[in-house]
Order: structure tokens, then sequence, then C-alpha cells
């Protein structure tokens, strides 16, 4: 008697962009099997980079350059909970610089809420990194901002704030509540802006730690002098 046949699982196709026949633009790479990147920004400009399937990242079910590929992450995210925005300028590494320094903070930071929370307290976590444009007349700059909270029933009483402004797309700024606790270039972005390589090293990781803890020292500098509680007119407004 045969055995009956497992079904397979589909795996789903991957759409890439225009073959091109100058091989994979990464640094060091000989892999001649290269396509261009997907993305398109809000004014209909393609990007140019091209790269073989190891150098392109999928989201969604279309292959992006690496940097692209974290700014579609942010504008998925952002359609799924209901906000569209449109896709940023090609040089624009605003939501994509939050992205991956949030997810270095992610962590620290909500042990920190925990420790600095109590049982009447809930922890806001929201992954979706939002776009605000204060003025209407766009006569301001707009920023990218990561956001986590502590709150209570009657609202939030602990804001932090992790953003990029389009004015200043190198500069991270860390806030607590309203205030401005640090802004600052991460080394990364400082040897790009120098010319320097900035293919990984070994120094890498400790560059970064150092970075992040430059940031949670801020933070907890902040909470240490001015604590959890803050004005009712803080207390009452939204993430």
């Amino acid at each position: 008697m045969a055995k009956p046949t497992t079904p397979v699982e589909e795996v789903e196709a991957v759409r890439y962009g225009e073959a091109e026949g100058g091989g994979c633009d990464q640094a060091g790479c000989e892999n001649q099997e290269a396509y261009r990147c997907l993305y398109r920004d809000r004014r209909a400009v393609d990007c140019s980079w091209v790269a073989c399937p190891e150098h392109l990242n999928v989201v969604e079910g279309r292959a992006y350059c690496l940097r692209h590929a974290s700014v579609v992450e942010v504008l998925a995210l952002a359609l799924a909970r209901g906000t569209q925005v449109l896709p940023p300028d090609l040089d624009n590494r605003c939501a994509s610089l939050v992205l991956w320094v949030a997810r270095d903070m992610d962590e620290p930071v909500v042990d920190r809420l925990v420790r600095w929370g109590d049982s009447n307290m809930s922890i806001i976590n929201d992954p979706a990194i939002r776009y605000t444009r204060p003025d209407r007349l766009r006569q301001e700059s707009g920023h990218w901002e990561r956001l986590w909270a502590l709150a209570t029933r009657t609202g939030i009483i602990l804001r932090v704030g992790l953003r990029v402004d389009d004015s200043r797309p190198e500069t991270i700024i860390l806030t607590g509540g309203t205030t401005h606790l640090v802004s600052t270039v991460p080394p990364w972005i400082q040897r790009h802006l120098s010319g320097e390589s900035n293919r990984a090293s070994p120094s890498d990781l400790v560059e970064r730690l150092a970075f992040q803890q430059e940031l949670l020292l801020a933070l907890d500098n902040y909470v240490e002098k001015y604590g959890v509680s803050f004005p009712k007119i803080l207390i009452t407004a939204r993430v």
C-alpha cells in the first residue's frame, strides 16, 4: 500500500526588480546575478542600487536594498496600524535610523519601565514608527519617532521617545516627556559622513553598546531627577 504523500508547503515567490548585467553593487561581492532594488519614493523616483539576492532584503515578498528594506518595514507597520505614510525620498535615512536604534533600545527601555512602574501602571510599547509634521503648511520639519510609555488609567505619566527630524537626518534625539535629553550623531553615521569605511569591524558591537549606554544613562538621570510623576497637563497628553 502506497504511503500518503505529505503536501509540500507553498513557498511565496519573491519579486525582484529588473535584472542587471553589471553584477552586485555590494563591496567585495562578485555575484553577477543582480537585480535592481524595488523601492520607489514619494516622487516616483526609483532606487538605483543593484544587488544579488544575498544582499537584498525581502519585505512582504518584494526585494529591496538593505537601507530601503528597513524603510519599507516602517511603512508596512504603520499601515498595519491604520496610518498610511508616503515613501520618503531616496536619500532620507530618518525612518531607517530610528528603526535600527530602537531595536537596540527596546529591551533595556522596557526593563526600566518595568522597574520604575508599579501594579497600578501599564507599559505602552508600540513598535510602530510614526511620522509627524507639526505644521500643516509644511513650513516646519517633520520627524519620525518610536515611543514607549508608562501609563495609569488617567493617562501617560512617563513618555520616552526616540526620534529623527527630517531637517537633521543624521541625529538621534532621545526625549523624556517633552524634554530633549540627548541629541547626538551615532558613531557609524559619523564615520560615513567623514568618508571613512562603513564596513563592519570587530569594534562595531562595542561602538553600538557604548552609544546605547549614552542614551540610557541620559534617561536614567532624567528619571532619577524628576521621577515618573509629571504635571497634570502631561498626564492627560496622548502618546
